[in-house]
């Protein structure tokens, strides 16, 4: 077997699909068949000429009719919607933005030619049978990173939460480019959605118990039956620019921006903007007050004290619950119940 690196343009699939030269090999299908809403992310992702994995195909001669058949062993559900979109099997969904309801076609010329010259890369297994298609594919996984649990949900999901957690992510780049919230890395491993999917549970449901475990239960509750207008959202992002506005500037490079202290800030924060519900603080759910932030100077030297304390290598008098509660488990209730309260507190015009 010899493996041959090419590159296709969607026209020359559509043609072997035609001239039925072009086979889906269900054989080699893996995982479950894509969701319309994939689908037609997958032809906004062509139409807006942004890079889609390479495709593996099996070339073998046909003997009978002198031609070159092409057995398609990964990437079959990506050619399906390109083929499906072609015969105009579906429109695109919502997903697509300004693309919302457009088919084949309904598309004027300019899209059909970047739809049909998009090139797509491929990798051509010549001369090889079944054990050498699976050799293939165990050396490939055997060089990938496992995916982590954001990589996963994202791979999971695709309803209307997913998405909204994704463009708010991406719309609040600032923070983790400028402020630091998330390194770059951390971002490759969509770190970003994963805080932001939990500073909407907590603007949904209170501050709770956290975890990855936590925050799949949130995708899964809501991958059907989330509306993109839910104010959630919008709560999510005045919050963000009140932050960045008032709050921001003397914060970068303090232990307060890491996430889940950063966090706990947020949900203290967006109790004092518009109030947020109980979640599962119980009597130590603090009351709205309507002082909270209305001397900022204050509250930002409340918040430099506090995110002063956090890498202190002794308790500090009189904080002590907070120096622990922010050393053990950030992520458990028990953490938060202390840290919540005191982080509004710190919003209010008095110093600590």
């Amino acid at each position: 077997m010899t493996s041959l690196l090419e590159q296709y343009r969607i026209a020359d699939f559509l043609t072997w699909h035609h001239d039925r030269l072009l086979v889906l090999n269900p054989d080699f299908q893996r995982g479950s068949v894509w969701t319309p809403a994939a689908r037609s992310y997958l032809i906004d992702t062509i139409l807006r000429q942004l890079p889609v994995p390479k495709v593996f195909l099996r070339t073998n001669v046909d003997v009978a009719s002198k031609k070159t058949v092409r057995e398609v062993v990964d990437g079959q559900q990506r050619l399906r919607a390109i083929i499906d979109f072609s015969e105009d099997r579906f429109a695109l969904s919502k997903r697509a933005g300004d693309l919302q309801g457009l088919k084949y076609s309904s598309m004027g010329v300019e899209l059909q030619e970047i739809f049909l010259s998009y090139p797509i890369a491929v990798d051509q297994l010549l001369n090889a049978d079944n054990n050498d298609v699976l050799e293939v594919f165990a050396r490939l996984n055997s060089y990938s990173v496992p995916l982590n649990s954001p990589e996963k949900r994202h791979a999971r999901f695709n309803g209307e939460f997913k998405w909204a957690v994704r463009n708010a992510a991406r719309r609040w780049a600032l923070l983790w480019d400028k402020y630091g919230v998330l390194s770059v890395r951390e971002r490759v491993r969509m770190m970003d959605d994963s805080l932001t999917a939990e500073m909407l549970g907590i603007l949904i449901d209170g501050v709770k118990d956290g975890g990855q475990p936590k925050i799949d239960a949130i995708y899964k509750r809501f991958d059907i039956s989330f509306n993109p207008e839910d104010p959630s959202i919008a709560q999510l992002d005045s919050t963000l620019d009140y932050f960045l506005r008032e709050f921001s500037s003397q914060l970068v490079g303090t232990p307060i921006l890491r996430p889940p202290h950063f966090l706990m800030l947020f949900a203290a924060m967006a109790h004092a903007l518009a109030g947020i519900p109980e979640g599962e603080m119980g009597a130590e759910m603090p009351q709205r007050d309507p002082d909270a932030l209305s001397d900022t100077s204050v509250a930002m030297g409340n918040l430099l004290t506090l995110s002063s304390i956090i890498d202190q290598p002794l308790a500090p008098l009189g904080l002590e619950g907070f120096w622990r509660a922010s050393l053990s488990s950030t992520q458990r209730i028990s953490s938060r119940r202390v840290r919540f309260p005191l982080y509004y507190r710190a919003l209010l015009p008095s110093a600590l």
